[in-house]
């Protein structure tokens, strides 16, 4: 009989009169790797918590375990032995990988600490693991890969019964994802558990032993592995995106707006590759170590040690890229409400920002204001004239963001990992978006190392291994991935 880790039984959580988790099941058992995906992100973040630590319920019981430690009548606020693995590193940068590991510690009583004592301990487990991570490494100085594993190693040596695995795949590359999940069924297999959760049903069927459908903070389906087909997922969401227009397929002939040719830096090795004028490349780094320096030499950063940048037939220098926006270059970062919003100013104001940015730009005046106010009022709606930004949902102010590049008008547009983070609806919702600007006739790239759902929307895929070109595929080659998905055994065979 299998031992059961955790037991939530028909628990419901309310805050603030919103409804957070409604009358949620969810069982893990140990040496399992359960699967939550989540269509939308209500009640996520409760699930966690209250997974971590026996909050306040309105209803039900949780088990961990086996032993009951928390319901509607009584919440002791303990904490449970849980770790959680996410996208942000929860490591202190500026110490070692060994003092993250072993002080930073529940439980770590030691008053003189002894770093070669430390160092001997983490080895025995860092050799089966990641023999390349040396415990007086800085956590400051690893890839995004090596400090999950890290994570990993202390869950692990803290005696965490169940590990939390939140998005990794926004920040780890596909080669380096492929790795962890090895790691994940290696301590699987030693009767470790894990809830991996994830926005992606694909990325799931990859690694889980059950997975569980989430929606509003509620259960919908669990699904056994003899059940992972994409044909079972269509009744909750994927029919939600059968009405989204397909690209036009591109033809061989069309001009290339942007091409790099024999480019070299620290990270990319002889770099060649082109993209066509209005149509959306996926730029997929599956090592996840040269999209900042193809931002970089964007933006002017970074000048190329070799070859050369060319933009519509002309070299791109350094002194070009510096004024990108002038050149009619655009970038949506990967964190863009965060990063590219104005807090202290309008709706409006922050959809006109970028107007007086290009050569010859658009000079403000109450005539053109109105002019942009009529154009897309009838599209935003009333919220252009919300004055407050922050009073808008997450939705409004990715319209508001992608608006700003359609007003903008730019003749490429990077966007860095525009998925990531997002759940069903809000990806459903940035394709729409994307695909507006492609029929305004702009050249949209992603710089992607996770391509879930990119290649709805893609025209050209174009692979990037270890610092070089790898290899390319049209959209009529995209058929040869199930449900417009790659997994790594079909791509890098």
């Amino acid at each position: 009989m299998k031992n059961e880790i955790l037991r939530l039984e028909r628990v419901t959580a309310i805050q603030d009169e919103v409804t957070l988790l409604d009358n949620f099941n969810l069982h893990i058992f140990q040496g399992e790797i359960m699967g939550l995906v989540c269509i939308n992100a209500n009640g996520k973040e409760a699930l966690i918590q209250l997974i971590s630590q026996n909050l306040p319920i309105h209803y039900g019981r949780v088990y961990f375990n086996e032993v009951l430690v928390n319901n509607y009548q009584h919440s002791p606020m303990t904490l449970n032995k849980v770790a959680v693995i996410e996208q942000k590193s929860r490591l202190i940068e500026d110490l070692s990988v060994a003092d993250n590991v072993f002080v930073l510690r529940r439980g770590f009583k030691k008053y003189r600490i002894n770093p070669r004592v430390l160092n001997g301990q983490l080895r025995q487990f860092i050799q089966e693991t990641a023999p390349d991570i040396d415990g007086n490494d800085l956590v400051a100085n690893l890839s995004p890969y090596e400090k999950c594993v890290v994570e990993l190693l202390r869950a692990v040596i803290m005696g965490a019964k169940l590990i939390v695995i939140m998005d990794v795949s926004n920040c780890i590359g596909a080669a380096d994802l492929v790795k962890f999940h090895t790691l994940l069924r290696h301590y699987c297999g030693q009767g470790f558990s894990f809830l991996y959760i994830c926005n992606h049903h694909e990325e799931a069927f990859k690694i889980c032993t059950r997975m569980s459908l989430m929606k509003d903070g509620k259960i919908l389906r669990v699904f056994n592995r003899d059940e992972f087909q994409n044909d079972n997922m269509a009744p909750y969401y994927i029919g939600q995106f059968a009405d989204l227009t397909k690209p036009a397929v591109r033809r061989q002939n069309e001009k290339g707006i942007l091409t790099f040719q024999d480019v070299c830096t620290d990270n990319l090795k002889h770099m060649t590759f082109s993209v066509a004028k209005g149509e959306c490349t996926v730029l997929f780094d599956r090592d996840n170590t040269v999209l900042s320096d193809i931002m970089q030499l964007m933006n002017g950063k970074l000048r190329p040690d070799g070859g050369s940048i060319f933009f519509e037939d002309a070299v791109y220098s350094q002194e070009q890229a510096r004024h990108a926006l002038e050149s009619s270059i655009a970038f949506i970062g990967e964190d863009p409400i965060r990063t590219m919003l104005f807090k202290e100013m309008s709706y409006l104001d922050n959809l006109c920002f970028l107007l007086d940015q290009k050569k010859n730009g658009v000079r403000m005046s109450k005539r053109i204001v109105k002019s942009i106010v009529r154009e897309y009022e009838p599209v935003i709606g009333p919220e252009i004239h919300e004055t407050n930004i922050m009073n808008l949902k997450i939705q409004s102010l990715y319209d508001l963001i992608y608006y700003r590049i359609q007003l903008f008008h730019p003749k490429i547009v990077f966007c860095v990992q525009p998925f990531a983070g997002a759940d069903m609806y809000l990806r459903r919702h940035l394709i729409e978006l994307i695909n507006q600007l492609k029929k305004k006739g702009i050249t949209v790239i992603f710089l992607a190392v996770n391509i879930a759902d990119s290649l709805v929307v893609a025209d050209k895929l174009i692979l990037l291994e270890k610092g070089r070109f790898s290899n390319e595929y049209l959209r009529p080659e995209f058929k040869l991935f199930r449900s417009e998905g790659i997994t790594p055994q079909e791509l890098f065979k």
